[in-house]
């Protein structure tokens, strides 16, 4: 199974060592996936990965590095409603903790919902709860941005000729 998904995606992305490889849909993919596509075993615990009955993945990230690592694009005054990870820094805690993946939706951050967020206090709710002593790690509540009805959908109109 881990041979036919290795298969898989080393068909949909470009694999490039030490490097984030562009996939067919211009995505940024992290060094995870590369690892994972060329056969290698992962050296993450996968159980901070938590799948929910909607089909949103919780995420629980480990404070085990000085900067959490994620860029994010989106937010109610963007395009795109929901901040999406558009980066993951492979020097960052999301890096080293795995669950987080370029392309995902962020639904929540520490329980607090983003949608209807603008983008910077979206970005500042991320950034104060990793900086909160309190806590050992951060929780997100993801979705692949396929699975998610709250992103603008691309259409297409097809002109028939009688």
């Amino acid at each position: 199974m881990r041979e036919e998904l290795a298969h898989k995606l080393s068909r949909s992305f470009d694999i490039k060592d030490g490097q984030s490889a562009d996939s067919e849909d211009g995505m940024r993919r992290h060094q995870s996936v590369q690892r994972l596509a060329r056969g290698e075993e992962e050296a993450r615990d996968r159980s901070n990965v938590t799948p929910d009955e909607e089909g949103n993945l919780r995420v629980i990230v480990k404070k085990t590095k000085p900067i959490l690592g994620i860029a994010i694009e989106g937010g109610a005054n963007t395009k795109h409603p929901l901040p999406r990870i558009i980066n993951i820094n492979e020097n960052g805690a999301a890096y080293c903790s795995g669950g987080l993946e370029v392309g995902q939706l962020i639904l929540q951050v520490d329980g607090t919902k983003v949608e209807g967020l603008q983008h910077q206090d979206v970005a500042r709710l991320i950034a104060e709860s990793f900086a909160r002593r309190d806590r050992e790690d951060i929780e997100f509540l993801v979705v692949e941005a396929k699975k998610s009805n709250l992103e603008p959908k691309p259409t297409a109109l097809i002109f028939l000729e009688a």
